[in-house]
């Protein structure tokens, strides 16, 4: 009996000790690619970044012909993947309940044949790569939910990047529907870093809507302006940050950012009170910085220069 019991846990510890010995490539390679389900996955390089991270370079995948893709194969080409840190334990059984805690991802250099990768072109804007970094932790224990980043980017036209904190957001997936009447954000901050994308996206849109782009500009000041009536000097402060950027629109002085840090958490039953004087800066803890900021180009309307 005691022979049994010894020899199980020798061989238990062999096996453990065995596990952690792996590179991430190699537990990426054993436990995660044999589960993705396309037509063909391929690359020419790869290396290890420790037991939790790998990179892999010219990645092409191939996805089954369906009825989105007007049942014919897409491809989807990545010159670079670094994953820095990845929930081997919860990804290797991808249809479990359990959301994966973490992962630290870089996609650089994506391209493909989908038509999501030409919805621009009728704007005249060219397919150019996208780069994508996410970074998040999930901490199911006190429910907090940490992006700490999220960025996408159209190479030489501009990147959003988005941070934020949530509170009351569970770790199995068949609770997060809920997330959005339970969640509740602590901190958050939006980058819009526009590289003349909006100069060439809005005329085109205005256009396809009988508008021109500068009254969809002169409107959306108006509505600033109105907006300001009432609010106290923090508030018009973040306002003349978003009003000098819209005015810009055809050539950014930088990038702009917003950030939310209410003095509670807050959740989406505290919408109603945006409109309240000073709610933005009081409640929802509103800041926005830009470069070309002008002093009062809030109130000033369309006319502010």
């Amino acid at each position: 009996m005691m022979r049994s019991l010894l020899a199980t846990i020798l061989a238990w510890l062999f096996l453990s000790s065995a596990t952690m010995a792996e590179t991430g490539l190699e537990r990426f390679e054993r436990e995660i690619k044999p589960q993705i389900e396309l037509k063909s996955f391929t690359y020419k390089g790869a290396e290890a970044l420790g037991d939790t991270g790998f990179v892999l370079n010219e990645v092409v995948a191939v996805m089954p012909a369906n009825a989105t893709t007007g049942d014919k194969d897409s491809t989807l080409k990545i010159d670079k993947v670094t994953v820095e840190a990845l929930d081997f334990e919860r990804m290797k059984k991808l249809n479990d309940d359990d959301m994966p805690r973490f992962a630290k991802i870089k996609l650089e250099g994506m391209s493909g044949d989908e038509d999501m990768f030409a919805l621009l072109e009728p704007y005249g804007i060219p397919r150019v790569p996208m780069d994508v970094v996410l970074d998040y932790r999930l901490d199911g224990v006190q429910k907090v939910f940490t992006l700490n980043a999220l960025e996408i980017a159209l190479r030489g036209q501009g990147k959003i990047a988005l941070t934020l904190v949530i509170d009351g957001v569970s770790a199995k997936s068949s609770e997060m529907a809920g997330a959005k009447d339970d969640g509740k954000l602590r901190t958050a901050s939006l980058t819009l870093d526009d590289k003349g994308l909006i100069g060439k996206l809005l005329p085109a849109i205005a256009k396809e809507q009988g508008q021109s782009a500068e009254g969809f500009v002169a409107f959306a000041l108006v509505s600033i302006a109105a907006f300001c009536e009432g609010q106290g000097p923090a508030t018009l402060k973040a306002l003349d940050a978003v009003a000098s950027f819209v005015n810009d629109w055809q050539g950014p002085k930088g990038a702009l950012v917003l950030g939310l840090k209410p003095a509670k958490t807050a959740g989406l039953s505290d919408l109603d009170k945006v409109m309240e004087p000073n709610a933005l800066v009081d409640i929802f803890g509103l800041s926005a910085s830009y470069p070309g900021t002008r002093d009062g180009a809030a109130k000033a309307g369309p006319a502010s220069k």
